[in-house]
């Protein structure tokens, strides 16, 4: 029996970081669009790497940007299940706008939340975040933290004092995509909207609602489209590709 799989795929944020100009998600990383080459990461997935799961890609983005995705999607990808909807004011509220596009589905069909500013995604995360999900609760993409992190007081004046060194091998970094059972994650989305809970990453809603995260491999090159030096080092990872450290040997 085939299982759905839901790629929502939150494409609403501001972007002020970015300055002005173009909206962050179409800025040009290497002669694509930002948002193009997310698109055509989950594509790649929808296309060829499962023959039990039926896809469908939900676009959670502005009213701007909203014609603009329909016509990008309609040119390269008129072959998938793609629905839209307008986002709301925070992440959260984005996400569980997404949520609501999905109907009939069962509780333990699956959905991937990915960023669509982390355009360089590869195939081989999203494919381990889905096996993940035969397997656990709650899945994402991650790599070991590189830098010492240093535990700090902050004064009311200001000041940051050092308190602590912890060791960084008990840390990591959190990415997209992640994954859940379609139950768990509209309960933990019902549950952050009711209480007024806002998150900047899902997996962080699980928690609080006492579900067990897993990690998946995640790649350094795995990077969110924020600043325009991210544009930057986006573009030379795309034209030196295979060189990002992956989550594991």
């Amino acid at each position: 029996m085939n299982r759905n799989c839901y790629f929502i795929i939150p494409a609403a944020g501001s972007g002020t970081r970015m300055g002005a100009g173009l909206p962050k998600l179409m800025r040009n990383v290497e002669g694509s669009p930002v948002i193009l080459r997310t698109l055509r990461a989950i594509a790649d997935v929808c296309r060829s790497r499962y023959k039990n799961l039926e896809f469908m890609i939900i676009l959670v983005t502005t009213p701007d940007l909203m014609g603009t995705l329909k016509a990008m999607c309609t040119e390269y990808f008129s072959d998938l299940d793609i629905v839209y909807t307008l986002g709301g004011n925070t992440r959260t509220e984005s996400v569980s706008l997404g949520l609501n596009m999905i109907s009939d589905a069962m509780d333990k069909d699956l959905v991937l939340v990915h960023d669509g500013a982390r355009c360089l995604v590869t195939s081989e995360e999203i494919t381990s975040c889905i096996d993940g999900l035969y397997e656990h609760e709650v899945c994402a993409a991650a790599v070991p933290v590189k830098n010492t992190l240093k535990e700090v007081e902050i004064s009311s004046s200001g000041e940051v004092k050092v308190t602590g060194t912890p060791d960084r091998s008990r840390f990591y970094e959190i990415l997209t995509p992640q994954g859940f059972k379609y139950k768990d994650i509209k309960d933990c989305y019902k549950k952050a909207i009711d209480e007024g809970i806002t998150a900047t990453d899902d997996t962080a809603l699980a928690e609080l609602s006492g579900l067990d995260v897993y990690l998946t491999k995640g790649m350094y090159s795995n990077l969110k489209i924020t600043t325009p030096e991210d544009i930057a080092i986006a573009s030379e990872i795309v034209r030196t590709r295979g060189d990002s450290e992956p989550f594991s040997d």
